[in-house]
């Protein structure tokens, strides 16, 4: 084995050697003790299964529940694996640190308070910690393998790694332990994929009790406030049964403020299942729908952010409706409306297809050309050998998630077309999806000698760019794309004046103005 698989390396470009069989050993010791005093206090294990995104996030929240005393209601255990694209996630937690950087400073003080001064979070990598499990809380990926198809036939869903982890957690777990599934999975999964599977393993050793599985999603959502998404928001929960139903409720209550936000119960986790697939479609759809209308806009000179702005005053139905934009992103948009038509397919045989919902799937899939048109159109038809920088590389503002960001396709298209492309992000350091590419942190070296600029994502660094301090950071800049409707009119009149050629999605009215046409033509 070569040094380098033998270091898990994060997004922030930390490394981490992978433990020795030993060492881990060791760790575990230390866990089973720490678990056995939990008891002794009173206190339930729980055991958060994938430290992703989702996973640390919860981990940390249900480690911060208190009972009636203010005493830790919880001992929490996070388990990932012990390889190189996981282990990084492991090692930070043990050192008290967030797995991903976060504008939630909230997480950073759960996760601190958790594994440094009330030591009832910690994090293993060993499956025999579900073993010590009273909840067990799947948090691992499952994600669509071609999230572009023209078919519903075509999807293939990546279930080994979800399927590898229910046997895990099957080969270990107490017989009365509750698993929750809050991963995001196909309709019919729980029943048709999970049980199955869990009872398998659990019958190779002799357990005959009646198997406790529920389903909550999650709705996590990265930003200023990560942690209030987890325990300050509506649940929907389900079970196989009513005893499971009624633990989920139960460990659900336990920390989240059900007070202001009381709980759903569906009747299936079928319908759980398709809550959350549908509530992520239906917000794919509205971009898509929106898209339509943009190009509609550009093309007969209408300010489209105007004309949104004045409809969402119509409260309760229209005040919803979504803003053109780049594209869309992140782990949920991008995927659910395939794992909805996967399961309906093949794990509860309909015929049904979601024509409309696939249909906008592939519209927000392509929407970042939409953009890379405006830019040829005001360099004149010609992208090669101009220098371009793209000012944000992850999927949302404030926040350093990089997965299936808009900003992929760009940057591939502008280098299929010989541009030679720059790359800025304040939360990016390391592009995981694109390891060959270099982003910078430096927003004067990134910007020094560009000719073109896309405004990709809304990280306000890059809303308080005023017209003096663009021709100051770019004194050779001559196109500029907004992307986010980042720059106000006032701004871009002023970098008209100076001779600059501009475009923005949405923004028909710069059209009409002659704002991407060649100065004095």
């Amino acid at each position: 084995m070569t040094p380098s698989a033998r270091t898990s390396c994060a997004p922030d470009g930390a490394s981490y050697s992978l433990p020795d069989a030993a060492a881990e050993a060791a760790s575990m010791r230390d866990v089973f003790a720490r678990a056995v005093q939990a008891r002794q206090k009173g206190q339930g294990v729980v055991v958060v299964q994938g430290l992703g995104f989702v996973g640390s996030a919860v981990a940390a929240v249900i480690a911060d529940a208190r009972d009636e005393q203010g005493h830790p209601r919880y001992f929490v255990i996070g388990v990932d694996l012990a390889s190189p694209a996981s282990f990084w996630k492991v090692a930070k937690l043990r050192d008290g640190l967030v797995p991903f950087p976060s504008p939630d400073a909230e997480f950073d003080r759960l996760i601190r308070r958790g594994v440094v001064d009330m030591r009832n979070l910690c994090a293993a990598t060993d499956e025999t910690a579900y073993g010590l499990a009273d909840v067990i809380v799947v948090d691992v990926g499952l994600d669509v393998e071609n999230r572009h198809v023209d078919q519903p036939a075509d999807i293939r869903i990546g279930l080994p790694a979800f399927e590898s982890a229910l046997r895990a957690v099957g080969r270990n777990m107490q017989p009365h332990a509750l698993v929750m599934v809050e991963t995001t999975v196909p309709i019919g999964a729980c029943e048709h994929v999970a049980a199955p599977l869990l009872r398998e393993e659990r019958a190779r050793r002799g357990i005959t009790d009646s198997l406790k599985l529920a389903h909550a999603y999650e709705r996590v959502m990265p930003g200023p406030q990560y942690m209030a998404s987890i325990r300050r928001f509506w649940r929907s929960y389900s079970g196989l049964d009513d005893a499971s139903a009624e633990a989920a409720g139960a460990f659900l209550g336990s920390f989240v403020d059900t007070a202001t936000f009381p709980l759903r119960r569906l009747a299936t986790t079928t319908a759980t299942e398709m809550a959350k697939l549908l509530e992520n479609s239906y917000r794919a759809v509205n971009i898509a729908f929106i898209h339509e209308w943009t190009r509609l806009a550009e093309q007969v000179g209408v300010n489209l952010f105007d004309v949104i702005d004045s409809i969402r005053v119509r409260q309760g139905t229209h005040d919803n409706i979504r803003l053109p934009g780049f594209g869309v992103g992140g782990y949920c948009l991008t995927k659910d409306a395939l794992l909805a038509q996967w399961g309906g397919l093949h794990l509860l045989g309909s015929d049904v297809t979601l024509e409309m919902t696939l249909q906008a799937l592939r519209v927000n899939y392509f929407m970042p050309r939409h953009t890379l048109g405006l830019l040829t159109e005001v360099l004149d038809d010609s992208l090669r050998g101009k220098r371009v920088t793209v000012l944000g590389v992850s999927y949302l503002p404030e926040v350093g998630d990089t997965r299936s960001t808009p900003t992929e396709m760009l940057v591939a298209d502008l280098e299929q077309a010989g541009a030679l492309v720059r790359l800025h992000d304040p939360y990016v350091s390391r592009w995981a999806e694109r390891s060959h590419a270099s982003v910078a942190r430096d927003l004067s070296a990134a910007m020094a000698d560009a000719q073109a600029l896309v405004l990709a994502v809304p990280h306000k660094p890059y809303r308080e760019l005023d017209a003096a301090r663009l021709r100051r950071l770019a004194p050779q800049l001559a196109a500029i794309v907004d992307a986010q409707n980042m720059m106000n009119d006032q701004t871009a009149a002023s970098l008209r004046a100076a001779g600059m050629r501009l475009a923005g999605v949405g923004k028909g009215h710069w059209r009409r103005l002659g704002y991407q046409e060649r100065a004095g033509s």
